[in-house]
């Protein structure tokens, strides 16, 4: 998760990455989702409530799956490995 925020009238941004380290125990869940512009995604929901109210949303579209692709087949390497 990315933070923007403008420190000038100049179109330099700075930001901050959030970090988050899931438990197994975390509840995790999606969800279709329609934006405003129209287009249509799926978001990736952790709820506050089940972290101690550090709980966060990620909207996906079309475009990132090449990206959840590569991410899942990674995870599923170091499942196998894990499993030998």
């Amino acid at each position: 998760m990315n933070k923007t925020t403008q420190i000038s009238d100049s179109n330099h941004k700075t930001w901050t990455d959030t970090y988050y380290a899931l438990t197994p125990d975390d509840w995790l869940f999606s969800a279709k989702t329609t934006y405003e512009d129209g287009g249509e995604g799926v978001a990736l929901n952790c709820p506050g409530y089940s972290r101690d109210g550090n709980g966060f949303v990620i909207h996906f579209k079309v475009e990132h799956l090449d990206v959840l692709q590569s991410l899942v087949a990674e995870l599923k390497a170091l499942k196998a490995q894990n499993n030998l």
